[in-house]
């Protein structure tokens, strides 16, 4: 029978168990996620009237769920007229009986993925001395 073994698994779980995911994992979400808003404000920029879904569009707080960390960008409150800003975000990436889709969260979280994800890298490497 084949044997083999495995020198420094216990070190490495020992430095893994180490980290501390609660303090890292929000800290890389929330440097990370200008990049993110940036782009969303410049798509949503194209389908802008009064300004006021693009002024409203704010990242939230990274907060830890069943599934792990997660922090979202879209937009707040009401425009002038009282009409959710988050409802016209639905609209404009849905589309409507009588209008188009014409997503805007959607291909900025696309668009974004490479530079985040490098970010979060570089804070990640940042925070344990890599």
């Amino acid at each position: 029978m084949a044997q083999f073994s495995v020198e420094g698994l216990d070190n490495l779980m020992k430095d893994l168990s180490d980290l501390e995911f609660d303090r890292i994992a929000p800290m890389m979400l929330e440097e990370a996620v200008p990049i993110l808003e940036k782009n969303v404000k410049r798509r949503e920029a194209l389908h802008r009237v009064s300004g006021d879904m693009q002024s409203s569009i704010k990242p939230t707080t990274a907060r830890r769920g069943r599934d792990g960390y997660s922090i979202s960008v879209r937009p707040t409150g009401n425009d002038r007229k009282g009409v959710s800003n988050m409802e016209k975000m639905v609209y404009l990436e849905n589309g409507t009986s009588k209008q188009a889709a014409t997503p805007v969260i959607s291909p900025a979280v696309r668009e974004s993925e490479e530079d985040v994800c490098r970010k979060m890298q570089e804070v990640f490497d940042r925070e344990v001395d890599l």
